[in-house]
């Protein structure tokens, strides 16, 4: 038995001046600043403000859209097992999960815990929780099967045996889309985590507050008040004036801004940020063009015009920082792009621009506020890409959900957190039908080899498995993998204790996080 314990107009100017002077030397592991030592007493009952320019939950219920994300962010929702802040899976509901054969899966739950209702979680409860994620949750079905068999086998213990071979059981009991749960009742599902969703003002206000009967103890904080504010310097300007204590998701740029009476943490985030194209339709339907699209981008000139030189360059669709052997495939190189151009029939005119038949070689990039840098990101795509003849506009939306959810665009900016399983990026972008697989992409050989990498359990042997798969990615691209940005957090010092940032960054929240008096 094996066990598993921007503002854009006043920026431009400047990308383009960062864009012409070339690329930086190789730059971009960030580090982790030591979290100050403050003698102030903290404070039971402090209210924590939190600033963000991503996205509330629209409603409270972990069943629908990523409410799930949300509540695993700000503690009010858990999963089977997690990852801690070094990037190892651990237990967190259960106490164990073991591999009794190839197909089934033994999971051995904490005793005590409680939900927000009162009652504790028992194997029944997991079961239930399971088949409202299957039902309503449609990358659920990427991770754990639909047609998974669940028993329970006492209060406290449960088997999960699956229709085929499935490897990544352990990992997958971390995915927010398991967010252990009843179904919700009058539209908000009731949880275990040590905080407790009371109110939700949408797009404006979740508020949180402390559970007094949470399992591993009491939690640091009395309330938790997170504020949606789109706009980073109004969310700088916020946390300098003790209107916010603590801000997620900070812009490097806005970083090195900051007073130095500002604590900064920053961590080598998981996170990847990268273009989905429309490979259904024109230009994009020709493989060529996409491949010619990976080569044309200098992502080093991205960090430094967008991130502060800091983060990593993304070169496949895992991001350094999680641990898996990368094969390299998008490199810089413009030459090979224009001749893959030529060979699409995309020929330069007298003006220097591209076209085929008449028609100009153009797209429009869409991006999104919610993650500052990636707009800056497209305009600065926006200059090299006219440099080998592609015109492109960049379009800003608020809701860039709205658009890829419809399908509706050429090519759009996105970023997703991703996972030290190496199953986890492909079942969720690459797969058809999968949860940020907008456009129907399917690629026969990755899905293949999707198969065989949720089957096997040996570790090696499915980083070898993702290793081919990294192959067929570099052959046949549907996604322009861009960059890792840093992690950063912010907060005045001396304020927090308790604090440890975590790669993974639906892990906000934890227990020992104080606000001191």
């Amino acid at each position: 038995m094996r066990r598993f314990g921007a503002q854009l107009s006043g920026l431009i100017l400047l990308l383009n001046l960062l864009i012409a002077c070339g690329t930086a030397s190789e730059t971009t592991q960030t580090t982790t600043s030591t979290n100050a030592t403050s003698e102030q007493t903290a404070n039971p009952n402090g209210v924590l403000r939190i600033g963000t320019g991503i996205n509330l939950p629209v409603g409270l219920d972990v069943a629908q859209g990523s409410t799930g994300y949300n509540m695993v962010t700000y503690g009010a929702g858990e999963t089977l097992m997690r990852f801690t802040a070094d990037n190892q899976l651990k237990p967190w509901l259960a106490e164990s999960v073991s591999a009794l054969d190839a197909t089934t899966w033994q999971i051995k739950l904490r005793q005590g815990v409680r939900f927000h209702d009162g009652s504790e979680l028992k194997a029944s409860d997991v079961v239930t929780s399971f088949n409202s994620s299957w039902q309503n949750l449609s990358a659920a079905k990427n991770f754990i099967p639909a047609d998974s068999k669940t028993t329970v086998i006492d209060d406290y213990t449960l088997n999960l045996s699956t229709s085929q071979a499935e490897g990544s059981i352990p990992y997958s009991l971390a995915n927010w889309n398991f967010v252990i749960h009843k179904p919700a009742l009058n539209g908000v599902s009731v949880l275990t985590g040590m905080y407790q969703p009371i109110s939700l003002e949408k797009d404006q206000e979740l508020v949180l507050e402390r559970f007094a009967n949470y399992w591993d103890g009491q939690a640091g904080l009395q309330k938790i008040i997170v504020k949606k504010i789109p706009d980073a310097n109004a969310r700088s300007l916020a946390l300098q004036s003790g209107d916010l204590d603590l801000l997620t998701n900070v812009a490097p740029d806005l970083a090195s801004g900051l007073p130095a009476d500002i604590e900064l943490q920053s961590v080598a985030g998981t996170r990847m940020h990268y273009v989905m194209l429309d490979s259904a339709n024109p230009p994009f339907d020709d493989r060529l063009v996409r491949q010619a699209l990976t080569l044309a981008i200098d992502r080093q000139a991205l960090l430094q015009a967008t991130l502060d030189g800091q983060g990593a360059v993304a070169t496949n669709l895992y991001p350094a920082s999680v641990g898996i052997e990368l094969v390299e495939a998008q490199i810089f190189d413009p030459a090979q792009a224009a001749t893959l151009l030529d060979q699409a029939g995309w020929v330069v005119g007298s003006d220097g621009m591209r076209s085929k038949n008449g028609q100009p070689l153009a797209f429009t990039l869409h991006s999104y506020p919610g993650r500052a840098e990636l707009t800056l990101m497209a305009i600065a795509i926006q200059a090299q890409l006219k440099d080998l003849g592609i015109t492109v506009e960049v379009k800003e939306v608020t809701d860039i959900g709205e658009i890829v959810e419809k399908g509706n665009f050429n090519a759009s900016m996105y970023s997703i957190g991703t996972s030290p399983d190496p199953q986890y990026t492909v079942g969720t972008t690459l797969i058809k039908g999968a949860a940020y697989n907008y456009t129907g992409y399917s690629n026969p050989a990755i899905e293949s080899a999707f198969a065989e990498l949720r089957a096997e359990q040996d570790h090696a042997k499915r980083i070898a498995i993702a290793k081919r798969i990294q192959t067929e990615v570099k052959n046949d691209p549907v996604n322009v993998y861009l960059a890792s940005p840093p992690l950063i957090t912010a907060y005045r010092k001396g304020s927090l204790s308790g604090y440890v940032p975590n790669p993974n960054d639906v892990y906000l929240i934890t227990k020992e996080l104080k606000l001191n008096q």
